[in-house]
């Protein structure tokens, strides 16, 4: 876009005439913002640099990873339709987090266990280094960007955030959009990437597009009321962007209705509710927020925004984009108080439905340092000044210490998938790839959580580990029973006299026995100890009607009386070596060409502290969008041919982005660069 376009650059807090002192001159260096951005990925990263066969931490992963695998294999229809009793398998079309996981798939070619690893390293920095390029683009200090960066990564390693990929996914794209809503204003260019990245999170997490839709509505009322009701000022600065935000859910609505891919789905899709009550997520608040650490990071995030506040006139506070953004966006957090009144919902969830709290500590670390850093220039307290800047420092790296700790990204027990889980998925896709790819795969599980309602939490997990042992060809067909062997083969429920596994079984029953139908096929049972632990089916052997999984094999008595016992699946050749590490490196490099297409185009102005996260982000963003559209074409599994041509119509769009740099809506001609 022109340069006319874009906001108004706030000038550093300190004199530009005046020297600086040696840390500015240090942290102003392009090196330091890359050396920044490097810390940040390696403290996310070495844990699966250490070891490689490590896999994402968590029990999220095991939903993204099948999704991905199952749109490189089935129609794209397909995907849709594996629901399971109650949708508790279903995601509608959230979808950019499989269409991402597939790109990281087919071109740079990492392994099936590593893309949703790749995803849950990079997002969170990313992120961070989003955040840290805004606040930078508003107070360009060059404090600011290292203050808020180190800040938004140790809080990236908090309850809200990790596993939880389409949350922080969404919280991305978001991040992307901050420096698009000012230029939306005037700007067809900017307006079209900020309704692309809303667009996006529709299709990531519908319900956090709507809280952000409203955080943009309470941003124009701010201004409404600093500017003292003149409502066509703010008309004509702030309708492009919720104009820009109400066509992005439309199109979102409209998108999930219609169906693009081949079915329509529900937007109650978008978000499922496990069937606790109120102590139970009350308690999952408490843990959350402690977790946070308040009693230190607290007093940052006021002094963030008080500071805020503090720094312009009353009259000029809804000209400052940073202001606006972290006083509203703080709004959604009303929600995290529903237990007051007895309503049984996630009120920590709400926590990820905002970067505000997360952009305030960092804000409130640079005020902080900003202010001791000045006072060692004035004599006698020099010592007590570095203190002070110590004492931050120590709470921004003992964020990390604490987030590694309380997340498990460091302890190595702390994976999606056990060892010796994967082991045994790895023999049954091996065996289970020399059956009909068309019968369905019931798997029996059977679990005595420590509290009853947990049950529902086991069963979700184990359906969503289960299709790692499907091969390729059959994700579609995988199903779960839960409850005893004995009762699945004499076609009855189990029940417990608990309500939630009296209600579950027999709806994952009825599930089994709807696919079953469909296929027309006899189903192959298969029995893991993984999925057995504890329950009702502990130390059953093969049949003739089951196969047992158990110490890495197969166990699967055949109708002739024969005993087949299956080798581990073998690994992809093309997941290894030298040459693999190359296409990797490779492919990463030729995903990032439209970003940095669309980062010159639509941002030519921006610096290097901005492009660190922006250029990812809007390749991303590219990517995510020209996949779907190709897909929605297509109607087929997303090869690497489907792969490479989203690449290349993402590249052009970028470089296409810059053409009406200059267009105005004829309505705000009248605005602030007219005026000027």
């Amino acid at each position: 876009m022109a340069t006319t376009t874009l906001t108004e650059r706030a000038h550093a807090p300190t004199d530009p005439e005046a020297p600086q002192n040696p840390l500015d001159r240090v942290l102003g260096k392009p090196l330091a913002y890359v050396l920044t951005a490097l810390v940040l990925l390696t403290l996310f990263a070495w844990p699966f640099l250490s070891d490689q066969d490590r896999v994402a931490p968590t029990r999220d992963p095991a939903f993204y990873t099948w999704r991905i695998e199952g749109l490189m294999t089935e129609e794209p229809a397909r995907l849709l339709e594996i629901e399971g009793p109650e949708g508790m398998f279903a995601a509608g079309y959230r979808v950019t987090a499989p269409v991402l996981g597939a790109f990281l798939r087919q071109i740079p070619k990492v392994a099936q266990l590593s893309s949703v690893t790749f995803m849950m390293v990079g997002l969170p920095v990313l992120t961070a280094l989003l955040l840290a390029g805004f606040a930078y683009r508003q107070r360009p200090d060059p404090l600011m960007f290292h203050s808020v960066a180190f800040a938004a990564g140790g809080l990236m390693l908090t309850p809200p955030f990790v596993g939880y990929l389409d949350n922080i996914l969404v919280l991305f794209f978001l991040a992307a959009a901050l420096p698009f809503l000012a230029p939306s204003r005037e700007s067809w260019p900017a307006r079209l990437a900020l309704g692309v990245l809303l667009l996006l999170c529709g299709l990531t997490h519908p319900t956090t597009l709507v809280i952000f839709c409203l955080v943009l509505g309470l941003m124009a009322v701010i201004r409404l009321l600093v500017r003292r009701f003149d409502l066509r000022s703010v008309i004509r600065d702030d309708g492009p962007m919720l104009a820009t935000a109400f066509v992005a859910t439309v199109v979102t609505v409209a998108i999930w209705t219609i169906g693009i891919w081949g079915r329509s789905v529900s937007l109650a899709e978008a978000a499922l509710l496990p069937p606790y009550g109120v102590d139970f997520f009350f308690d999952r608040l408490v843990l959350w927020v402690k977790a946070m650490r308040p009693l230190l990071n607290g007093p940052l995030l006021l002094i963030g925004l008080v500071g805020l506040l503090a720094a312009r006139p009353f009259h000029k506070l809804s000209e400052d984009d940073l202001t606006r953004v972290s006083v509203a966006w703080l709004a959604p957090l009303v929600g995290i108080f529903g237990f007051l009144a007895g309503v049984a919902y996630t009120y920590y969830r709400f926590f990820n439905t905002t970067l505000a709290w997360v952009l305030l500590v960092g804000v409130g670390a640079y005020f902080a340092i900003r202010f001791f850093v000045e006072r060692t220039r004035l004599g006698g307290i020099n010592n007590l000044a570095w203190l002070g800047v110590l004492a931050v420092l120590f709470i921004l790296a003992t964020n990390f210490t604490n987030g590694f700790k309380l997340s498990g990204w460091t302890n190595p027990d702390n994976q999606w998938i056990e060892p010796q889980t994967k082991e045994d998925m790895d023999a049954l896709r091996a065996y289970l790839s020399t059956q009909d790819p068309d019968r369905p795969v019931v798997f029996i599980a059977d679990d005595e959580p420590p509290r009853p309602f947990q049950i529902y939490a086991f069963a979700k997990l184990t359906g969503n580990t289960s299709r790692y042992g499907l091969p390729e060809g059959m994700i579609d067909q995988g199903y779960l029973y839960l409850g005893s062997l004995e009762n699945y083969l004499a076609g009855e429920a189990t029940e417990r006299g608990n309500s939630t596994y009296d209600e579950l079984s027999p709806a994952l029953l009825a599930d089994v026995e709807k696919g079953i139908e469909r296929s027309g096929q006899e189903p192959i049972v298969v029995l893991a100890s993984a999925f057995n632990k504890k329950g009702a089916n502990t130390g059953l052997a093969a049949s003739e009607d089951v196969v047992v999984v158990a110490d890495g094999a197969v166990d699967a008595e055949s109708r002739t009386g024969g005993t087949t016992t299956t080798l581990l699946f073998p690994e992809d050749p093309n997941t290894s070596g030298a040459l693999h590490l190359l296409r990797v490196i490779g492919g990463f490099l030729l995903l990032l060409v439209p970003g940095f297409i669309a980062f010159k185009t639509l941002l030519p102005e921006g610096e290097l502290p901005e492009a660190l996260g922006m250029v990812p982000a809007l390749s991303t963003a590219l990517l995510s969008f020209t996949g779907i559209v190709v897909i929605a074409v297509a109607r087929g599994p997303f090869t690497l041919t489907l792969a490479l041509v989203s690449v290349v119509v993402a590249a052009v769009i970028a470089s296409l982005l810059g053409g009406r740099a200059g267009s105005r809506l004829p309505f705000i001609a009248g605005g602030r660069a007219a005026r000027a």
